[in-house]
């Protein structure tokens, strides 16, 4: 499936957004923080280290059953590898219909998935559900780029009623960027040693003295 009908800077936009959620949305943990001057939040990480998100669908606001919805999910495969990936059992029985296609020319030039869920009953108003789990490994080529390596944007959801309540999910998207841990600075790093060295002839002063 092509998606064709939705920008680059509406992606781009979205996909940044970190303000909490006071209505419906589709989130992830861990979220990360704000380590930069870039708008997207950030999650220190080195190579090797492994994550596990949750992904959530928060109905909160909604009127009537949820009963379609579409989520766009870049991923970067240069710095977040794939280990798993599954769909819950909440999420199979809220939406017996589900599809994932990658789209064509993605808005961040990474892999992009638009995956839909529908069912003619499904989420019921103001509820929440784990919808999916992932565990991904950290790649030596990870860096602070400003763009997100993982991201989650609500580009469609249709209630029980057959009205577009996509307006209702706010933020409409969560995205974060992970990035090296900082090494600590040479000078602070001997500092820290120089007191830890200090400390250490206290105590032996201190102790030879009871002695």
């Amino acid at each position: 499936m092509k998606l064709t009908d939705i920008s680059a800077s509406f992606v781009l936009l979205g996909a940044i957004a970190v303000t909490p959620a006071y209505g419906a949305s589709v989130s992830f943990t861990p979220i990360g923080s704000q380590l930069d001057k870039d708008a997207i939040n950030d999650l220190e990480v080195n190579v090797g280290d492994t994550i596990d998100f949750s992904f959530i669908l928060d109905t909160s606001g909604l009127t009537a059953n949820l009963q379609s919805l579409e989520i766009l999910s870049p991923q970067d495969p240069t710095e977040l590898l794939t280990l798993e990936v599954f769909r819950t059992d909440g999420d199979r029985a809220a939406f017996s219909e589900f599809t994932g296609n990658l789209i064509e020319n993605p808005p961040f030039g990474i892999p992009t998935a638009l995956f839909q869920r529908s069912d003619s009953i499904g989420v019921s108003p103001n509820s929440t559900l784990e919808i999916v789990r992932a565990t991904y490994e950290v790649l030596p080529g990870f860096k602070n780029d400003g763009l997100p390596d993982l991201a989650v944007t609500v580009t469609s959801a249709i209630d029980a009623n057959g009205i577009n309540v996509t307006s209702l999910f706010k933020p409409a998207s969560q995205g974060l960027d992970v990035q090296p841990a900082p090494v600590p600075e040479t000078t602070s790093l001997l500092g820290f040693l120089g007191l830890a060295a200090l400390g250490t002839s206290s105590l032996l002063k201190n102790l030879s003295k009871r002695v």
